[in-house]
């Protein structure tokens, strides 16, 4: 493993650092993106305190004529006190989405292993253990196998109406890892070899899952429980639980995931879109995964009939260098997901990514968010 000091533009696949570059765009302060396709709604509100939003949110699906269609949604975090929190958590976000599509061939639970793996390898490479993020992700594929993902002290409740609110996840601090007292973590991605994140799978998909950082759950247990067991539906959930936040001081950063995880697999057997969607808390995007040949093609015009480049063999997925073609920024006039921004910044940011994509919203302008833990 290498030492701090490696260069991420150096070690970071170009398709990877697209999407981190997605990810680290100026949206608003609070945000929430309910993708209207899927059942998911995706929420981040910097708070009340923090000057700089270091959590990210998104979801990840690949399509369905993709090799073993997958959906992902997850939840970082990154580390209070240490470098860069912010690009951390973006890092082994866009690290996990990646090495999932780039692992296609094997199993949901192999890729999950995989993933997280190269998350906290990345991490590591460029902070040497001085930076670092929580991540907590489920993953669905196409034969109704679900795989939790955790590392940190993100959190995973199951809850819905007249359901009893479950929680899914240890947090890997002093104080629940070994009883001792503290909310010191004790793994978090990007700490180097030793880490050993918790893979498992969901009991059952009934109901509705939220995804949420210590901003939402640091509230009063007995708070929380009952705001998800009198949510409604998700839409619900996710605005109860950012206002309670809110109302609590707002002391960090609020972000969660929650997707009604019975209708979830339905959802995408139905969806019709091409390419690779991926969404986060501001808007969304579709990526085509272009071969060497295939650069001269507008993302928007190609007709690629695979989401992954249309190969249907078992070999690796290839690394070469490429130079993607420009966004396309203007807005499609269909609005697969609805956005709300509680406060925009005064001057409007046209973003010119260099990126293999078609934008679905690409009006996230807004302010800066950012602090977390």
């Amino acid at each position: 493993m290498k030492r701090r000091g490696t260069s991420s533009v150096d070690s970071v696949h170009p398709f990877q650092e697209n999407i981190q570059t997605w990810l680290s765009r100026k949206i608003a302060s609070y945000v929430r993106n309910h993708c209207l396709e899927i059942p998911f709604v995706l929420s981040s509100d910097i708070g009340l305190i923090r000057k700089e939003n270091q959590d990210r949110t998104a979801a990840l699906y690949t399509g369905r004529k993709s090799i073993n269609p997958l959906f992902a949604i997850a939840v970082a975090d990154g580390m209070g006190g240490m470098r860069d929190g912010g690009k951390c958590s973006t890092l082994a976000l866009s690290s996990f989405f990646y090495t999932l599509i780039q692992y296609r061939n094997l199993s949901i639970k192999e890729r999950a292993g995989e993933a997280i793996k190269a998350s906290n390898s990345q991490v590591f490479d460029v902070y040497g253990g001085g930076g670092g993020s929580t991540l907590t992700a489920v993953l669905l594929d196409s034969h109704g196998t679900n795989i939790i993902v955790h590392v940190g002290d993100t959190r995973i409740y199951t809850f819905g109406p007249d359901k009893k609110v479950e929680r899914h996840t240890t947090d890997d601090s002093l104080v629940e890892a070994v009883g001792g007292s503290g909310r010191e973590l004790l793994q978090f991605v990007g700490m180097g070899e030793s880490m050993q994140p918790n893979i498992s799978t969901l009991p059952y998909l009934d109901g509705f899952c939220a995804i949420t950082t210590d901003g939402i759950h640091g509230i009063e247990e007995k708070t929380l429980s009952k705001v998800l067991e009198n949510s409604a539906d998700i839409t619900q959930a996710s605005e109860r639980l950012n206002s309670v936040s809110m109302w609590c001081g707002g002391n960090d950063n609020s972000t969660s995931a929650i997707f009604d995880m019975s209708e979830i697999s339905a959802s995408l057997a139905r969806y019709e879109g091409s390419g690779i969607r991926l969404w986060d808390a501001g808007g969304d995007l579709t990526t085509l995964w272009l071969r060497e040949e295939d650069q001269a093609f507008n993302a928007k015009q190609a007709q690629i009939p695979s989401v992954i480049d249309g190969r249907e063999n078992n070999s690796p997925l290839p690394s070469p260098p490429f130079s993607p073609p420009a966004v396309e920024s203007t807005p499609k006039k269909s609005k697969p997901s609805a956005k709300i921004s509680r406060k925009k910044n005064e001057n409007n940011y046209s973003e010119k990514i260099q990126l293999d994509i078609v934008i679905g919203n690409s009006d996230e302008q807004g302010k800066d968010g950012a602090d977390s833990k």
